[in-house]
């Protein structure tokens, strides 16, 4: 469902100015205690002491307080006493830095006041919040990392596409960021050849930082690069049999980078060829997630259970390139997995509803926080969710019918499945979460977004991509919206992915004219089956198979038809603009 937004009010809070230095960061409340005090120091985290100005805490009249949302704002765990309704997330206090030149500062700045409400998305992120502030404090790979990416950022925002063209290269901000990152890897070489655990989280933080400036700069195949060594690097973490207890003290959490390779990881195989995955990396192993069907609507549950959905969503799409080119007679081992991703999907379907049913109850009587967009986003990621598993590809269904063997188990969803009621409710929840279109084929006056979250445009590609052959009009409609906002998430460009499905209706009509003898004019065509594009396969020139040299990504289009006679249309070269 869609949710509606209702008015929402803070709760009055007074300011307390004392505290030491790491709890001021995190915004939650410290015990004062001295010298270090005990919030941090029980948690494994280091206590920055006091400033030279530190009185002990008067008391003071606390204000009313009512049924709210609580959790701590760094690490997203409840917080006893907590007395904040928080309409909004702001950046986390920053730490204080030492930036030497005025070019340091201004890319900093951008950092914490424009990219980092961009990078977290629409749910709260601990990683971009607070993390990666206190990480700069204590490692200065990663503070150039982050000033990089400011600076990278700010000419990104400021651009008119969605990624910094080769012209800018020459741009002022991009050589300072480019020589910021530059300092960042002198940082990272440095030391003795030995890794802890400690240099490795260090590691794997720079790892997504370079692969959000890799994506900045539409270059897919670097972006790749860098993802991939930090998801070998995590696995090789999670295959050590007595993991280092040293990394206790990073500020860095593992279970956020986890979060974070999880979400990244599902971008890339979303759009990866399945010929290519067994060369990519193994699929990183999910968090430890509780999803509670009758779970408090807070951030806190919020944020598990999109680690939940996008964890299940990554296994889907690893499951059907792990399939696609096995023979039928292994489906007795194949149907049991899609049978058990099915059952968890209703988790997380019955937790998701729990949630939106108190949303609904707080609308009307103006209480709590207003979680519309986290919940649409959730209710978007999930339509995904249950559309892969209950409509799959035409060639993997008849192959190892598995549409069919849900007359065999209990099927979760009692419902009929109505594709064409399911694209069109996608199709608005997506809509939901962008900024509108002036007129529709116009592009949207909002400045460009860059995230790393996964978002709407992943849905609009598959709403423009599968959605029935009669939603001509639907389909292109999505088409449109990816065109006319200038948003990457991650490694998905809008406007790409908007030209690559607007080329592929093109020849999915072409096709039907070969078919049926004629091209009508005029009108909006629906294709037949046989016409229907099914997969799309994106190369770039250092991928495996063929390809050019560069960034221009070669796009193959292949029909029902092509995929059983192993072939496709001859690439068709295409130049991101």
């Amino acid at each position: 469902m869609v949710i509606p937004a209702g008015t929402r009010q803070r709760v009055w809070k007074p300011k307390n100015r004392t505290g030491c230095k790491t709890c001021k960061i995190r915004k939650v409340k410290c015990d004062e205690e001295k010298p270090y005090c005990k919030r941090c120091t029980s948690t494994g985290r280091t206590c920055d002491g006091y400033d030279d100005t530190y009185t002990s805490p008067r008391s003071s009249q606390s204000p009313p307080t009512r049924a709210n949302d609580q959790y701590d704002q760094c690490s997203f765990l409840p917080t006893a006493g907590s007395e904040v309704v928080r309409v909004e997330s702001p950046v986390y206090l920053v730490p204080a830095l030492r930036l030497e030149t005025a070019e340091e500062r201004d890319s900093f700045d951008f950092f914490t006041s424009h990219a980092v409400p961009s990078l977290r998305g629409f749910i709260d992120s601990s990683f971009w919040q607070c993390e990666v502030f206190q990480a700069a404090q204590q490692h200065p790979a990663i503070q150039n990392c982050i000033i990089a990416l400011g600076a990278m950022h700010r000419r990104f925002y400021e651009s008119d596409g969605s990624q910094i063209t080769q012209i800018a290269s020459f741009d002022k901000q991009l050589q300072f960021a480019l020589r910021q990152s530059n300092a960042a890897i002198r940082n990272l070489v440095g030391g003795n050849g030995s890794k802890s655990t400690t240099d490795k989280l260090t590691l794997m933080t720079c790892s997504i930082l370079f692969s959000s400036m890799a994506c900045l700069q539409g270059q897919t195949k670097a972006a790749y690069d860098h993802l991939r060594s930090g998801i070998q690097m995590l696995n090789e973490l999670d295959a050590q049999e007595e993991p280092e207890t040293t990394a206790s003290h990073h500020p860095i959490i593992i279970d956020s980078l986890r979060a974070l390779f999880i979400s990244l990881d599902l971008q890339a195989r979303s759009i990866r060829p399945s010929a290519d995955a067994a060369s990519w990396v193994a699929r990183p192993k999910s968090c430890s997630v509780d999803i509670l069907p009758n779970a408090e609507l807070n951030m806190a549950s919020l944020l598990e259970l999109l680690r939940y959905q996008e964890a299940l969503l990554n296994h889907i799409h690893a499951f059907y390139q792990h399939i696609v080119f096995q023979p039928a007679e292994n489906a007795p081992t194949i149907l049991p997995e899609y049978h058990a991703l099915l059952r968890r999907s209703h988790t997380s379907f019955t937790a998701l509803n729990g949630l939106s049913a108190q949303q609904l109850a707080e609308t009307g009587s103006n209480k709590g926080t207003d979680f519309t967009n986290a919940l649409n986003t959730l209710h978007l990621q999930h339509s995904q969710i249950s559309y892969l598993l209950r409509f799959p590809r035409a060639d993997i269904n008849s192959k190892f019918g598995m549409t069919l063997s849900l007359n065999t188990i209990t099927d979760p969803y009692p419902t009929p499945f109505n594709p064409t009621t399911h694209f069109e409710h996608m199709f608005d929840l997506a809509v939901s979460l962008l900024p509108p279109l002036s007129t529709p084929g116009t592009q949207s006056h909002a400045k460009p977004v860059y995230t790393t979250a996964t978002g709407p445009l992943s849905a609009l590609w598959l709403v423009a991509m599968r959605a029935p052959s009669s939603c001509v009009r639907l389909r292109r409609r999505a088409v449109e919206i990816m065109l006319g906002q200038r948003r990457r998430e991650g490694f998905w460009d809008g406007r790409a992915a908007g030209r690559i499905v607007e080329r592929l209706m093109e020849v999915e009509v072409e096709r039907e004219a070969g078919l049926v003898g004629r091209r009508e004019e005029g009108r909006e065509v629906e294709v037949s089956d046989e016409s229907r594009i099914i997969a799309v396969i994106v190369r770039y020139g250092d991928q495996e198979g063929d390809g050019v040299e560069g960034e221009k990504p070669m796009v193959e289009y292949l029909s029902g038809r092509d995929v059983r006679e192993g072939k496709g249309v001859p690439h068709l070269e295409y130049v991101v603009s």
